[in-house]
């Protein structure tokens, strides 16, 4: 702890002898690389606090990092106020980060009573770390840190991507896991529950409210000529509810299945007429693995659409026959399992 009598110049931004100044890289933190020092209203008391940031088991410029969050607080034993060090612990003692995160205050969980609080978010420029940390009560007097003043409410890590939407507050994880190949994700969606996104009283993550296989970053603009057949199935799914979309429908399909499509008769899942298609996503996706000279394949998907009149299908199994013309593969032939 240290005495905030001590301290007080640096607090006040006032300047004064440098024996008046506790340094909390020099003094404090000796021996770890501090990252940053940023001063934030970390409890909502009206009060900025010290939010700093170090790299510990560190080789070269690289390692792991740490956050603590340092705030005045009164100690009765002594009667004075004191600065005391709050560490935020991510489960199962995960490193924060692998770089210094970005920290933003939001309104996450609502408050049963008392003064209204925001829980801080913690988010890499990578977008790989993701984490939320939660005020569980009144810093003090006496000042401790057991059990932890903040208390994680949700931590999520993928080398694939993981993001944050301020606005609906939903969570985004991606993964390549399983689709390396052809250079597909799978994703996950999470909303925060009553005790964020854990489940109440553990550091279980709550079940993701979706979960949808999507290309990394948008239909690519040579879709046509991919030598994945998977990805013409997946591309032709994720065209739905588009405007005026390019390529269109039809030039994923073969002549015959183009010219059913055209008539209203191909099979391709949907329980609603194209014109009331809001959306469709693709849930499961499995393919036999192809070479340059395969002619045909199957490409089996689970797809789930969405009506304009916000109705939500049945999870739909739709089996494709795929078939190379001109050197590019086309769905030909649809066997649908509702």
């Amino acid at each position: 702890m240290l005495l905030l009598t001590v301290l007080l110049p640096a607090c006040t931004g006032e300047e004064g002898p440098p024996e008046y100044v506790i340094a909390i890289g020099r003094d404090v933190l000796r021996g770890k690389n501090i990252l940053g020092v940023q001063r934030l209203d970390t409890d909502s008391d009206g009060v900025d606090e010290w939010l700093t940031f170090y790299r510990f088991d560190q080789v070269n410029d690289r390692g792991p990092v740490a956050a603590l969050i340092y705030d005045v607080v009164f100690d009765p034993a002594i009667q004075l106020p004191v600065v005391y060090p709050y560490k935020l612990r991510a489960p199962y003692e995960n490193y924060l980060a692998q770089d210094k995160p970005e920290v933003t205050l939001v309104d996450l969980v609502p408050e049963s009573g008392g003064v209204p609080r925001k829980e801080l978010v913690f988010c890499t420029e990578t977008k790989t770390d993701l984490a939320f940390f939660r005020l569980t009560r009144d810093p003090g007097p006496p000042p401790t840190d057991n059990p932890p003043l903040y208390r994680c409410i949700g931590f999520f890590r993928s080398p694939d991507g993981v993001h944050f939407d301020e606005n609906t507050l939903e969570v985004s994880v991606t993964s390549r896991t399983g689709y390396e190949r052809s250079d597909l994700v799978r994703k996950h969606f999470y909303r925060p529950e009553a005790d964020g996104y854990f489940i109440t009283g553990t550091n279980t993550l709550v079940s993701p409210f979706a979960a949808i296989i999507d290309f990394p970053a948008g239909i690519p603009t040579d879709i046509l000529d991919t030598p994945y057949a998977e990805k013409i199935v997946l591309a032709f799914y994720r065209t739905f509810g588009k405007t005026d979309p390019q390529p269109k429908y039809v030039d994923y399909l073969s002549s015959q299945a183009a010219a059913e499509f055209q008539e209203g008769k191909l099979k391709y899942g949907s329980p609603f007429p194209l014109n009331e298609i809001k959306w469709a996503v693709v849930k499961e996706l499995s393919y036999y693995p192809t070479q340059d000279d395969t002619q045909s394949t199957i490409v089996t998907v689970k797809v789930q659409f969405r009506s304009t009149s916000d109705e939500l299908s049945a999870l739909t199994e739709v089996r494709w026959t795929m078939i190379r013309v001109d050197g590019r593969w086309k769905m030909d032939y649809p066997q649908s399992y509702g």
